[in-house]
């Protein structure tokens, strides 16, 4: 048997002649079909030459058809299988013969179903591509997205390049991070949806992204590991130079079982998972908007050097709740230093107000001097390593309006300078239509100044402790 070598998987992400093999006569782009690769291709102006494969079809979506892949008179670098897994085996034999460097098969119904003959089948394809010395994306996955390289498996996904790379088990979780994302202001370099990894793997994907130099944060989504051993080594010394973030499907006895039906995948152990993660500097979140928010953060904020938290913007009761909700994710919330508390004390009107922290004092903080006071005050304070400021949108709406929401916009952007620690800005979000419009008018504009906006305070307080744990792993480091 030939020896197999890896190629570099920048041609992956860069091809300069994609195949699909399985475009469609029928009208639209359903995410089964080849269709949705070549819109996406098209939506992410793809440089390079695009070949449909079809039997019968002269030209599907204005470009020429092959009747196989052997009938294109080019070199192939990577193929996109959207076939019936009775036809794959020949598909991959034919690309073999051609010598395509990549393949991507969307096509499922392999070792993800339990069913031994399936499993043979999927066996069968892999020693085919091993001899060849091709890789395989997948099977049972939705492939690659990489705006730089003109690639996607749709044509909605964002044409916008940014600087955070993804490798994901779950097609449907890589689209919704992305897409997700997106309505953050936060984009991606490359994006690798491998299914069953079958041939490429999980470490594969993270060591390449390590070293690429449009890729600043890593994600991942993994329901198991085939080679967890390689995997935790490829983390550890990529977490020294670039934040991993991951999500981890498979948690419960439960997810661990619908892992096998959906990828194949052995979940393993949560609590060794907890652990490895500790160990390689691995940052773990739990849902989608902790994946997003994290990400957004990490890009967008300063590391915290300690677990220690003033907390601006709760009136009453709602400075009393946040306070809890802090204190249970871990986060201090200490009451200021003495002289804090003394220059606060000497303008901070007493009646309605508090200034120990959380701190009471909206109706004092109306102007960039009052504001930038307090920051300088933070700054200083050694009990404070971090900024929660739950912005008031609503109230300042009703009382100054939009010109009075826009000052506070300005000032909130300035804060960064004055307090040069991490602040992480809430707006929570209101049933009243007129408030939700406002309210996501004012999300994007803080986004578009590269501020980080939080939904609420608990997720705010998790993205906190996220970056305070990675900052303690690269102390110890």
């Amino acid at each position: 048997m030939t020896p197999f070598i890896s190629p570099d998987l920048h041609r992956l992400f860069h091809p300069q002649s994609v195949a699909v093999v399985g475009a469609s006569t029928k009208q639209g782009y359903t995410w089964d079909s080849g269709n949705a690769y070549i819109n996406g291709c098209i939506r992410q102006s793809f440089a390079g030459r695009l070949y449909p494969v079809h039997p019968k079809a002269e030209s599907i979506l204005g470009y020429k058809c092959y009747g196989s892949i052997l009938d294109i008179p080019e070199p192939v670098d990577l193929a996109i299988i959207c076939i019936r897994v009775s036809a794959a085996k020949q598909a991959i034999e034919e690309c073999a013969q051609k010598g395509v460097r990549f393949v991507h098969m969307l096509t499922a119904g392999f070792g993800e179903t339990g069913a031994a003959s399936a499993s043979d089948i999927e066996a069968e394809i892999m020693a085919i591509a091993r001899q060849a010395g091709m890789r395989i994306v997948g099977p049972n996955c939705m492939g690659l997205y990489s705006p730089e390289g003109g690639l996607a498996w749709n044509g909605e996904l964002p044409a916008q390049p940014g600087s955070i790379g993804l490798f994901s088990q779950s097609g449907q979780l890589a689209n919704m991070v992305v897409r997700t994302s997106a309505q953050e202001g936060i984009h991606f370099s490359k994006v690798a949806s491998f299914g069953n990894a079958s041939d490429l793997q999980a470490h594969e994907f993270l060591e390449y992204l390590a070293d690429d130099p449009q890729t600043d944060v890593i994600a991942g989504y993994i329901e198991g590991l085939k080679q967890g051993r390689a995997f935790f080594e490829a983390a550890k010394k990529v977490t020294r130079t670039k934040p991993l973030v991951v999500w981890k499907g498979g948690q419960t006895e439960g997810g661990a079982r619908a892992t096998r039906s959906h990828t194949a995948a052995l979940a393993g152990s949560f609590q060794t998972w907890q652990g490895m993660c500790r160990q390689a500097g691995i940052i773990t979140v739990d849902s989608l908007t902790e994946m997003v928010h994290t990400l957004s953060a990490l890009q967008q904020l300063p590391l915290p050097k300690g677990s220690n938290a003033a907390i601006l913007g709760g009136a009453g009761g709602g400075s009393v709740t946040m306070t809890d909700m802090a204190e249970k994710h871990g986060i201090g919330v200490p009451q200021l230093s003495d002289d804090t508390i003394e220059r606060l004390s000497a303008v901070v009107p007493v009646q309605g107000s508090s200034v120990k922290n959380p701190l009471d004092i909206l109706p004092f903080i109306t102007s960039g001097e009052s504001f930038k006071f307090v920051m300088e005050l933070l700054k200083q304070d050694p009990q404070v390593d971090c900024l929660f400021f739950s912005f008031p949108f609503a109230f300042i709406y009703y009382e100054a309006g939009r010109p009075g929401v826009n000052a506070y916009l300005k000032m909130i952007t300035k804060a960064r300078e004055w307090l040069e620690k991490p602040m992480f800005v809430v707006i929570e979000s209101f049933s009243a239509l007129e408030l939700m419009v406002v309210g996501r008018e004012v999300t994007e504009e803080l986004m578009a100044r590269q501020i980080t906006v939080f939904p609420d305070f608990e997720v705010a307080a998790r993205v906190m402790m996220n970056l305070k744990g990675y900052n303690d792993y690269l102390s110890r480091s």
